[in-house]
């Protein structure tokens, strides 16, 4: 296997494991308090990472300025609604939507570039949406036992996700410092976070010890993930590369059952994510 292979599959497993990380630190931490620790987290490994390897003498302000727009909506928009999905929804279910990202690629390219998608990429828009309706339906005893609604949360977080890309696509042609991005972004994404919460976590109090570091840990395994991936972009190609990561809600499922004792899906709800994310495999390698 090559190396571009096995940086993606890393990539795929540490994108499961934060997924995972967010069950336990809900136990002791709310929702809304999260991304202050996961984002921050992040931050503070981009900037270790950044500091040691950025050549910061091609440094373009062009380039750096788009990346502080991206993080004034990403990574801090996505880990919010993440977190919610994942608090909703269960780890396997969350990461399944929330992977889709491609659909509104394919479909953006439709509505806005009068691009036809080919008889591949229809075969995988119908598998993830036939996924998600899966994920759904009303089962009986042990079916699904959230809102409909909540669909909306992970479907949110993976259209701000496929959205950014072209605007960080820019960016890193002309500065081509993807860690330089990711320091720069979080770190915006972190202040925006210290704005919207701030003040409540400030009146709240501190929060749960053990909660912080499950969150902390949560924004180290992310930020791995995402240099795991820049990393694999750079020695294969996105054909190699992206089908790869996008198994990560396969992943999530397995460590969700082998870990977490109470998370349980229905043979529906398991159908659904596997033809989710075998649809998103399908998007990103046929046309």
């Amino acid at each position: 296997m090559s190396a571009a292979a096995l940086l993606a599959l890393a990539a795929a497993l540490c994108f499961a494991v934060a997924q995972i990380l967010i069950q336990y630190g809900l136990r002791t931490v709310p929702s809304w308090r999260s991304p202050l620790y996961s984002i921050g987290g992040s931050a503070i490994l981009a900037w270790l990472f950044a500091l040691i390897f950025v050549d910061f003498s091609r440094f373009d302000l062009d380039a750096a300025a788009i990346f502080a727009a991206v993080g004034l909506i990403f990574p801090v928009l996505v880990s919010i609604l993440s977190v919610r999905s994942n608090e909703k929804l269960g780890p396997a279910v969350a990461a399944a939507v929330g992977n889709v990202s491609p659909l509104f690629a394919v479909m953006g390219a439709v509505i806005f570039l009068d691009e036809r998608p080919g008889p591949g990429q229809l075969a995988g828009l119908a598998m993830v949406i036939g996924g998600v309706a899966l994920l759904a339906l009303r089962g009986g005893a042990g079916g699904r036992q959230w809102p409909l609604w909540v669909l909306a949360l992970p479907l949110s977080a993976a259209l701000v996700r496929g959205a950014i890309q072209p605007a960080i696509k820019t960016a890193l042609a002309l500065w081509h410092e993807p860690l330089a991005a990711a320091a720069i972004g979080y770190t915006l994404s972190t202040v925006v976070i210290l704005l919207v919460v701030g003040r409540r976590a400030w009146r709240a109090g501190p929060a749960d010890p053990t909660g912080v570091m499950w969150f902390t840990l949560v924004g180290v395994f992310n930020g791995a993930a995402t240099f795991l991936l820049y990393a694999a972009l750079g020695l294969g190609s996105i054909t190699l590369v992206a089908p790869l990561v996008a198994l990560f809600p396969l992943i999530a499922l397995g460590l969700s059952l082998i870990l977490l004792r109470g998370e349980r899906l229905p043979i529906v709800g398991l159908l659904g994510v596997v033809t989710c994310a075998a649809g998103v495999v399908v998007l990103l390698l046929v046309r």
